[in-house]
């Protein structure tokens, strides 16, 4: 693998991978959407297709859920031209011919749900299509990785699980803890994915993937989209890795499950401020145990924001992958496990 990546200056992909790049269908496993022009700034330079939008915040109930939908749903509205509601696969196909963006509806709590199972039935009406099933701590259906004693799935989690399965929404397990995620590997009938995650045994951290919990989700069907968090790529406490540090996960995760398995979840907030970022670290002291990265160097260098997507698919092609390869991990992985569980 080239160690050119990491070069001072900023990262320029070929033409050759400008090129692909556009030609690809490039899905993002994990971003936070903000409703506001300033998206299609960020992102439409990006050529991503289709977003993993993380619609509600973890830790809301249900009516700041429905008001949160709501609220996005409105935007989408005011925004025919340049995004679209994506319900299905055909969505996603039709707005990279139509060259608009498709916003996949994908909350990172189920806490909203309380323990009414036929609240999934309403959701999926108003558009969800992917459900992490816990945050970082517990909720009614299990256990996130930030728990000090973590636990399984619950009876409702178990129930949920069958629900989410009977519907067509992918259950996403990026936050859950081991033995939840386990269980609910176990309990699926479809494909369950890690939309923004890395492995463990690259660089550890609490939110890492031990190589068990990796296999299992791959063996449902799975994929598992790497992440752009500079805390969660570096070889050294408080070094800002570079492109040459996140490919290394991408290719560890491809000898480890193969290439069908492994997608990109670079998990963008475009909603971050300095003061929302510190409030979420004080509800979760565990993501951010020691201040590491000041917050200009708290993501990936070349990969800070959604204009840099194009960086992923020169940075894959300069690490000898070819472009049908760099294609599947771009956005043919995520698009595959969404049209068998979507069946749409």
């Amino acid at each position: 693998m080239p160690t050119t990546l990491n070069q001072v200056e900023p990262y320029v992909p070929s033409p050759e991978a400008v090129q692909l790049h556009a030609d690809s269908l490039v899905i993002d496993g994990s971003a936070v959407i903000i409703e506001s022009d300033a998206h299609f700034e960020r992102v439409d330079p990006g050529g991503v297709t289709a977003t993993n939008h993380t619609v509600t915040m973890p830790g809301v109930g249900l009516t700041e859920a429905l008001r949160q939908i709501n609220s996005f749903r409105r935007w989408l509205d005011k925004n025919p031209d340049r995004i679209r509601l994506c319900t299905s696969t055909n969505d996603i196909h039709e707005a990279k011919a139509s060259g608009r963006g498709a916003a996949i509806l994908g909350p990172q709590d189920s806490l909203f749900l309380g323990t009414d199972l036929s609240l999934v039935g309403t959701f999926w009406d108003l558009g969800l299509r992917v459900l992490q099933l816990t945050y970082q701590k517990r909720n009614w259906v299990g256990d996130g990785c930030g728990e000090t004693n973590p636990a399984g799935l619950s009876g409702f989690g178990r129930s949920l699980v069958k629900e989410l399965n009977a519907f067509g929404i992918v259950i996403d397990l990026s936050h859950c803890s081991k033995p939840t995620s386990l269980d609910a590997i176990d309990q699926s009938d479809q494909p369950v994915v890690l939309t923004h995650a890395h492995p463990n045994a690259v660089t550890p951290h609490i939110r890492a993937k031990d190589d068990e919990t990796l296999r299992a989700v791959a063996a449902t069907g799975g994929v598992v989209g790497v992440t752009a968090l500079s805390a969660f790529n570096k070889t050294a406490f408080g070094v800002r890795p570079g492109l040459t540090e996140f490919v290394r996960h991408v290719h560890y995760l491809i000898d480890l499950l193969g290439m069908d398995h492994v997608g990109i979840g670079l998990d963008f907030d475009e909603t971050n401020t300095p003061e929302k970022h510190a409030g979420d670290i004080a509800r979760n002291p565990e993501l951010e145990p020691v201040k590491e990265f000041e917050w200009d160097d708290r993501r990936v260098r070349d990969l800070s924001r959604g204009a840099h997507f194009p960086n992923v698919t020169g940075a894959l092609l300069d690490s000898g992958l070819d472009s049908g390869d760099v294609q599947k991990i771009l956005g043919l992985n995520f698009l595959r496990v969404f049209d068998q569980v979507w069946r749409a």
